[in-house]
């Protein structure tokens, strides 16, 4: 493959969210990202400090987005490779600016018959511990389909890894399927949220839920999320959880709930 610079995108830092109405077509580029010797150098020492700290983490791939294209009925994005030293660097010390990492992610917004919405806090054996999330996760190489990227698939791997839950399961799912669309914010990440309609009420998804983590944590696998949170799909429960907690949420979650409160019917 051919190596080349990260190109730039036009930074976006205002958080933009919208109802996403057209086809995503999402494609892998042909190109590796290169990073000039300096920055490379700070990425692999900061690497081998949080491996002699203990840390298990694998340094596999990441894609991050060099290209979008918007038509009437289309929203086209190009993304290439990089690591997830270079993602966990740009997260945690420096968004390098013109050399940083622009991820496209999957999230579920998953509401129950009752009028709950569920996500989670990441557990603390985690990269993003204690930071409060939907379901949800990167593309990867599984999820490619010829050079196009199958993001269905991804949503519903995330959510069997993390919540237990088969989105193809009737029983369960009432409706399933591509609804917002973000992207903007500190580091111009892009997330690609799916809403979950279940059948069953919070407290019935909880105590699956609760079966699945037990069945986990017997296999010795720790579950994702460190806490399931279920929030009221109303107005002042949606603003005071924001306003106690959104130092510890991940950058997509404020402008998402506070999108659905102004554009659905909320109470």
């Amino acid at each position: 493959m051919e190596t080349i610079r990260t190109k730039k995108l036009i930074m976006k830092k205002e958080v933009k969210v919208s109802f996403l109405s057209k086809k995503l077509i999402v494609r892998l580029g042909q190109s590796l990202v290169h990073l000039p010797n300096d920055i490379q150098e700070k990425i692999d020492a900061y690497w081998q400090e949080l491996l002699k700290n203990g840390k298990k983490y694998k340094r596999g791939e990441v894609f991050t987005v060099t290209k979008k294209d918007e038509t009437d009925k289309t929203v086209e994005v190009l993304v290439e490779k990089t690591d997830y030293a270079h993602y966990l660097y740009c997260q945690n010390v420096d968004n390098l600016g013109d050399y940083g990492v622009h991820i496209i992610h999957t999230a579920i917004l998953v509401e129950t018959s009752d009028g709950k919405i569920i996500f989670g806090k990441m557990g603390e054996h985690t990269s993003r511990a204690g930071i409060f999330q939907l379901c949800g996760g990167g593309i990867d190489n599984h999820d490619l389909r010829g050079d196009v990227f199958d993001f269905d698939h991804n949503i519903s791997k995330e959510s069997m890894e993390e919540l237990g839950m088969d989105i193809a399961d009737k029983k369960r799912i009432k409706n399933f399927r591509q609804a917002y669309f973000k992207d903007g914010g500190p580091t111009d990440k892009m997330t690609v949220v799916y809403s979950v309609e279940l059948t069953e009420t919070s407290s019935e998804f909880m105590e699956k839920y609760a079966k699945y983590a037990e069945s986990l944590i017997c296999s010795g696998e720790n579950p994702e999320f460190g806490e399931i949170i279920i929030l009221a799909k109303n107005k002042t429960d949606i603003r005071e959880f924001f306003t106690k907690n959104i130092e510890k949420c991940d950058e997509y979650m404020n402008p998402l709930f506070e999108f659905i409160v102004e554009n659905e019917s909320v109470n």
